[in-house]
């Protein structure tokens, strides 16, 4: 309903992911500079979106003034290639997103993630997490490599570590991780995997793949 500048669309689907419904304001001056851009608001009974995208002639989509308060099992059924059946909650506020050719190019802001379990079969409990992007410790930066602290705020496991995302669609999440109060046994058997723990008690722990 609407127009093309002021519309909504009710129960928009993507690649038969379920989203949401999406408001739109569009604004005509963005085409005087070569792009479409405007304001955004996707709603759902369990969380929403608003942002201020704006998309160049090029294909380069920039996001500015971003929040986001959604289930993690929403963003799992998305075709992006994120790891699937995972639960829990995220809730992110972004100064800038730049993606180019479908691949993030610039991040800026934070993501908190709230009671995140493990998929079946071992639906264990990890905790929840602080990411803050980019990396505000790193003191190498590579062209074209994003970089995110990422630290727990609560859970079963203290972690701390560094996700990098490469050009080449490869991440990187490399740290160290301890135990904290009563571990579950099952996770308790995958530290002790990484190997012997230093004096602190902590395990280095390094996860790559591509996405």
């Amino acid at each position: 309903t609407g127009s093309i500048w002021n519309g909504r669309a009710q129960a928009l689907v993507w690649r038969a992911a379920p989203l949401g419904d999406l408001a739109w304001s569009i604004a005509p001056r963005e085409l005087l500079r070569g792009r479409i851009g405007g304001e955004l608001r996707l709603t759902r009974p369990d969380g929403s979106l608003t942002t201020r995208a704006s998309l160049s002639l090029g294909g380069t989509l920039r996001l500015a003034d971003t929040t986001a308060d959604l289930p993690v099992e929403m963003l799992a059924a998305l075709p992006v290639g994120m790891p699937r059946n995972w639960r829990g909650r995220i809730r992110g506020t972004f100064e800038e997103i730049a993606v180019a050719a479908g691949w993030p190019t610039a991040i800026r802001g934070t993501l908190e993630m709230d009671g995140m379990i493990a998929p079946p079969p071992r639906n264990i409990s990890i905790g929840s997490y602080h990411v803050e992007m980019p990396d505000p410790t790193a003191s190498d930066a590579t062209s074209g490599v994003l970089s995110a602290r990422v630290t727990d705020k609560e859970g079963p496991l203290s972690f701390e570590g560094r996700l990098t995302l490469s050009p080449d669609r490869s991440f990187l999440l490399e740290g160290t991780v301890a135990p904290r109060g009563t571990t579950p046994p099952q996770l308790q058997q995958s530290m002790q995997l990484l190997g012997p723990p230093d004096a602190n008690g902590r395990r280095p722990v390094s996860v790559s793949g591509t996405l």
